[in-house]
């Protein structure tokens, strides 16, 4: 089984076991009402009217960046989705549901994308599913289907890898395993060589022969 395809798998197993845990975790705790937070202190002025502009263009030219411009859809997409979550409470029922399907589907993009992996995403859908609706039977129903969601995508992935595995490098693997075997169960090392080297030097055959 590829490495990726392994770790999916133990990702999907321990985010499918972490479900029991979600469901009875406590609510969140209450946010803390802006209001009553004190402002900030005002920023020091600048020296003078040329540095900040020099300063403003800089940031803009900064900000402009793509890279900058992901970041920041990133983190308006955690800060809209906590906002949700604590105060999916106080939505009603259509509101509620509105949102969390929104929510759910950016999910599903942000995984697509790589973003996200596949367990940070379940885990997240799990919250929205809890969030949105106040009975458990319900949550767990959905819960559970949403994992075998999970898991039937993490098993088309799978396939997926399979058909594009280079055969190649599924030979040399092959023989890479014979050879390991073989060298340390020798007992004389030819050549004067020592173990490691003897065995570099025979898997540097293999990797040869299986390119070619």
């Amino acid at each position: 089984m590829p490495r990726a395809t392994l770790l999916l798998g133990c990702c999907l197993v321990l985010a499918s076991a972490a479900l029991t845990w979600y469901w009875q975790r406590p609510p969140a705790p209450a946010r803390l009402d802006p209001a009553a937070v004190p402002p900030a202190p005002p920023a020091a002025a600048p020296s003078s009217a040329a540095s900040a502009q020099s300063v403003s263009a800089e940031q803009l030219q900064w900000l402009a960046a793509p890279e900058v411009r992901a970041q920041q859809q990133r983190l308006a997409f955690h800060n809209r989705y906590r906002d949700f979550i604590a105060q999916a409470g106080q939505l009603d029922a259509a509101a509620r549901a509105a949102e969390a399907r929104a929510l759910g589907e950016r999910i599903d993009a942000l995984e697509r994308q790589g973003e996200l992996a596949l367990s940070e995403a379940l885990l997240l859908q799990v919250a929205l599913i809890k969030a949105d609706s106040p009975d458990e039977a319900e949550q767990k129903a959905r819960g559970e289907a949403l994992v075998r969601r999970y898991q039937a995508l993490s098993a088309e992935r799978e396939a997926r890898l399979a058909q594009r595995r280079d055969p190649n490098f599924e030979r040399y693997k092959a023989e890479e395993r014979r050879i390991v075997e073989d060298v340390l169960a020798l007992q004389d090392i030819p050549d004067g060589l020592s173990r490691d080297q003897y065995l570099r030097q025979r898997l540097q055959e293999a990797r040869e022969r299986s390119y070619q």
